[in-house]
């Protein structure tokens, strides 16, 4: 337990610190870059990642390669995963599907798993992507059920409608909440017919008013 809230908790001030201080430079000097790569410390690692833009070929093959790297630290890892999602790259994305999957690996860090199924969602329009996602729903940990989810919805791929539907019966709060946004997002009548009926029977209140919510967005974007 303490070592998944360390993971967790690291994961979260990776991407935080990304949101709010990463700034590529084309410019970067990538030979200084592969250096820190090697470096022990991992906080130098981390902020060599940083630098990477994920639009660089060159840069691409170095994030494959830490995001590969078994011993790599997570917060390195999962931020190498976060910028593969970003760069739209066919082998980036077979690198993502791998992580995804492996047992391992995620049962170390659960974090790396939901880390993985964010940057999963800027892949549009893949089965094996829409597939791995749709698996996602069920998984035993709260943040890849939520973050699958979230991806599902940015995919927007109607073909997921049924799947998150089940997810409005999670004993989760936090992950109804997910369902009825990821279903918002989606748009599709169908989507709004399961937001309807979440709306009218569910108990937590939180949880009704976003399905009111999304429902009233809905209907205010069609008219």
């Amino acid at each position: 337990m303490k070592l998944l809230k360390t993971c967790v908790m690291i994961g979260f001030i990776v991407v935080i610190c990304m949101s709010q201080t990463r700034t590529v430079h084309a410019s970067d000097d990538l030979a200084h870059i592969k250096d820190d790569l090697n470096s022990k410390e991992w906080q130098v690692r981390l902020n060599a990642v940083e630098k990477l833009d994920p639009h660089n070929e060159e840069a691409v093959n170095l994030l494959l390669k830490v995001a590969s790297t078994r011993s790599e630290y997570w917060p390195v890892k999962i931020q190498a995963i976060l910028l593969l999602g970003e760069s739209g790259d066919s082998r980036a994305k077979k690198v993502l599907l791998t992580t995804f999957n492996n047992t391992f690996q995620n049962w170390e860090c659960p974090s790396i798993k939901s880390y993985t199924a964010i940057a999963l969602g800027n892949f549009k329009g893949d089965k094996k992507v829409l597939d791995t996602l749709i698996d996602g729903i069920h998984d035993p940990e709260l943040l890849t059920r939520e973050a699958s989810m979230r991806s599902l919805g940015k995919i927007g791929d109607p073909r997921a409608i049924d799947h998150i539907a089940e997810a409005l019966d999670d004993s989760s709060i936090a992950v109804r909440l997910s369902a009825i946004d990821a279903l918002g997002e989606i748009g599709d009548p169908k989507a709004i017919q399961h937001i309807q009926k979440r709306a009218e029977k569910e108990n937590d209140d939180i949880v009704r008013n976003r399905a009111r919510m999304v429902m009233e967005q809905l209907q205010k974007s069609t008219e």
